[in-house]
């Protein structure tokens, strides 16, 4: 009887003792869900699906950088704005250099292309500024006829990349003349009788240079060009030039040749149509070389252009082509320095 009953004493203490390591247990385990880990309920499982961070790449401004990238603001001159329509139409809108043809390979065509050009004159206003230095830094200095370099440097600068020539001036220049040293290129010019490949003598010219002169490229413009030529001029200016039985200036084909290989055009040397006018004594010397294997050193510049605009038969519109010039230089990139067409 004593060991029953001490039997269910002791099952007592032991049931006794285990509720109260439960309820112990159960009061822990509440207080850790209100101060300790956070429970499964908690809302850190559903942040992945509503952070901001994928709609990012969505609203990021990277994207649209290259519409307002200032990179264009610090190209070189030559880097400009698309052109406006060309005037004058190119003789070819796929070939704009067609016609100007190798010598003696006529299958060789002109390909210079170039940013900023130095377009230099022969005036005798090249005298009157030291512009040698900033001619220079042009990516391409063309140059006319005969004008020398070799003594002229601080006004007329030293590079020359093409020198535009006419047949008369072929003829003059002796082969061995200094205006043909160098790495440069010739482009010559003239009537069909005189660019002829057979029969031509400053066709014959060019091909002796040629020879001579190995470093330098020699090229001529075609009979179908100088028609180009003429449709320009009449169009521009309404009067055939055959009609008014004048020549094309050098200036002209000059002119004409810069707009198809120079995004910029920098002419040097050459005054607007009025300037003469505006200044009825003005003595400045038709060229700015002298001596006696060059010829008209003793021309003044105004009285010749005047009088070759005014001539009945076979002078050139110096006025008219310089008006065209005028229309043309807003088109084409073209500024008149030296003097300043702006003032």
């Amino acid at each position: 009887m004593f060991r029953r009953s001490g039997f269910i004493v002791t099952s007592l203490l032991l049931g006794g003792l285990t509720y109260a390591l439960l309820t112990t247990e159960m009061f822990i385990t509440r207080r850790t869900n209100d101060h300790g880990e956070p429970p499964e309920t908690h809302v850190t499982p559903e942040r992945p699906e509503t952070h901001v961070t994928p709609e990012r790449p969505e609203t990021h401004v990277t994207p649209e950088r290259p519409e307002t990238h200032v990179t264009p603001e610090r190209t070189p001159e030559s880097i400009i704005e698309p052109r406006k329509p060309r005037d004058p139409e190119p003789i070819d809108p796929i070939n704009p250099l067609k016609g100007y043809v190798g010598v003696p390979d006529e299958s060789k065509q002109l390909n210079l292309s170039c940013g900023v050009c130095a377009l230099v004159t022969g005036s005798g206003r090249m005298l009157n500024y030291k512009a040698g230095n900033e001619i220079d830094q042009a990516d391409c200095v063309i140059r006319m006829n005969e004008g020398p370099v070799l003594g002229y440097e601080k006004h007329v600068g030293s590079k020359t990349t093409l020198r535009v020539m006419c047949f008369r001036s072929i003829y003059i220049a002796p082969i061995n003349a200094a205006i043909y040293k160098g790495n440069s290129t010739l482009l010559g010019w003239g009537p069909p009788r005189d660019m002829d490949a057979k029969t031509g003598k400053a066709y014959q010219k060019l091909t002796e240079l040629q020879k001579s002169h190995p470093d330098m490229e020699v090229f001529k413009i075609t009979e179908e060009r100088m028609q180009y030529a003429d449709r320009v001029f009449e169009k521009e200016s309404g009067r055939a030039r055959k009609g008014t039985n004048t020549w094309l200036s050098t200036g002209w084909f000059t002119m004409m040749v810069a707009m198809e290989i120079c995004d910029v055009i920098k002419v040097y040397g050459m005054a607007s149509e009025d300037y003469c006018r505006n200044h009825p004594g003005d003595q400045t010397a038709y060229h700015y070389f002298t001596g006696a294997r060059y010829r008209m050193e003793d021309y003044k510049e105004c009285s010749y252009q005047n009088w070759e605009q005014n001539a009945r038969a076979g002078g050139h519109r110096y006025l008219t082509e310089k008006s065209i010039f005028a229309h043309w230089a807003p088109l084409n990139n073209i500024t008149f320095l030296n003097p300043s067409w702006d003032t």
